[in-house]
């Protein structure tokens, strides 16, 4: 999430009419709360990887018939969680295959949503759960800080004590 709460998501997929219909439809839901980027090939994100989204909507399969030699969603998404470990991977397919959708979340997927019928509707519940999921890690990060904080300033004034009682005690 940027300064102005927006949340950054790219947007990995060959299919470019299924991408465009992506993209205008988390517009309307979201309103101006994305920004979203939008990639045709897993080369192409990982090149503009520096990018760090929040969430990544990523194609399973990223190299077809014309693209046999492309990289598929599974070494795109190896590579992402090599490089953007907070990063929030949403993993799509065409296909409903158990075994995959396995694979996926093995390897570090948040999800794994099948194109389907129901994929614009699953696609920004998603989204909306690895919103608050991000928004509550922030949340606990900057609790974890102010802890510490207390913590060494609470430390600090022990050790203001002990040194001034061990100034006094020596002196006298």
């Amino acid at each position: 999430m940027n300064e102005n709460g927006k949340y950054s998501i790219a947007l990995v997929d060959d299919d470019r009419v299924f991408l465009v219909s992506l993209k205008n439809s988390l517009q309307q839901q979201f309103n101006s709360s994305l920004k979203i980027s939008e990639y045709h090939s897993g080369e192409e994100f990982i090149r503009d990887i520096k990018s760090s989204p929040d969430i990544i909507i990523l194609d399973y399969y990223l190299n077809d018939y014309e693209h046999p030699e492309a990289m598929n969603g599974m070494h795109v998404l190896h590579d992402v969680k090599a490089i953007l470990k907070d990063s929030i991977v949403i993993m799509l397919s065409g296909q409903d295959k158990v075994d995959v959708a396995m694979d996926c979340l093995r390897d570090g997927a948040y999800e794994y949503i099948s194109k389907s019928e129901s994929a614009f509707v699953r696609i920004p519940n998603s989204i909306k759960n690895a919103m608050a999921n991000i928004k509550s890690k922030k949340e606990s990060s900057k609790y974890i800080k102010l802890k510490i904080n207390k913590m060494l300033i609470i430390c600090a004034i022990v050790l203001m004590d002990v040194t001034i009682y061990c100034i006094f005690h020596f002196i006298n």
